[in-house]
């Protein structure tokens, strides 16, 4: 029983409309029943998001019976993906999709582009697990906050405050996904040689019926927990940050939290300084 109800939910998730990705009814948009279709034109970050509200209570709480029928695994085997500009290892069951289209691509001047500064994703889209990878200029997060960007640029200590660049650094990705979760940055701490960035993040994802959500399952709230690094060792006036997050009870299974810290702790941005001068 409980395998077919697993089976059903993730069959619902190809065929559901963006209007009915929310615990609880779904809402009819002015147009009329929206086109499964139109699930695919959303962002990809989006949709993933998305599908948090809806689907990741019903695949986490499901039957504990059909977990017991199935050795839970200890570790997650991992990958190694390698890019002229970084390197990661993420999990090996993880699509992963490196954007190299030029319109997709941030623009070199304003590290903007059709999927805002994301150059890399991988995930696992049945869970709403997500690894990203973004880049852009240090002077365009410093400007877009009103903060002139002068002196030394090649160090998170020469830039400010640790939690308050790790504060600038999500809201530009908030701005992105349009993100409206309550969010605390629970850890920032920063590397020896100054060059890295590490933080932590746990924000409240958007539940429309949480009476519903206590009943049926005995919460009435999610949370995501996302692990981060932004790094300047491209030595190239770049910022090129990683984020890997999962819904709080996955990340806290004792499996799927070490994979995607791993994840963040393996990236590594490729020195970029020899081809200014050339």
């Amino acid at each position: 029983m409980s395998f077919f109800f697993l089976c059903c939910v993730v069959i619902s998730l190809v065929g559901c409309a963006p209007e009915t990705l929310a615990f609880g009814s779904p809402r009819q948009s002015s147009a009329g029943r929206s086109s499964p279709s139109r699930l695919f034109s959303r962002n990809r970050r989006d949709w993933i998001m998305d599908i948090g509200k809806i689907a990741l209570p019903s695949l986490l709480f499901v039957d504990s019976a059909f977990a017991e029928d199935s050795q839970a695994p200890t570790s997650i085997e991992m990958k190694t993906f390698e890019d002229p500009l970084f390197a990661l290892s993420v999990p090996k069951s993880f699509f992963t999709l490196r954007r190299t289209q030029k319109g997709d691509l941030p623009d070199a001047k304003t590290g903007k582009g059709r999927r805002g500064s994301s150059i890399f994703t991988a995930g696992n889209m049945a869970k709403a697990e997500v690894i990203a990878v973004e880049r852009y200029p240090v002077e365009i997060l410093l400007a877009e906050n009103g903060i002139e960007a002068t002196g030394d640029l090649t160090t998170f200590p020469s830039l400010g405050d640790a939690n308050a660049i790790a504060n600038l650094i999500v809201l530009r990705r908030e701005k992105e996904t349009q993100n409206q979760g309550t969010r605390k940055l629970e850890s920032v701490s920063v590397s020896s040689d100054g060059k890295e960035l590490y933080f932590r993040l746990r924000t409240e994802i958007d539940v429309q019926k949480p009476e519903l959500l206590l009943e049926q399952f005995g919460v009435s709230q999610l949370f995501r927990i996302t692990v981060a690094k932004a790094t300047l060792n491209s030595s190239d006036g770049n910022l090129m940050a990683i984020f890997a997050s999962a819904l709080e009870q996955d990340f806290n299974n004792g499996v799927d939290g070490p994979a995607l810290e791993e994840s963040v702790k393996s990236f590594v941005a490729v020195d970029q300084s020899s081809k200014l001068s050339t």
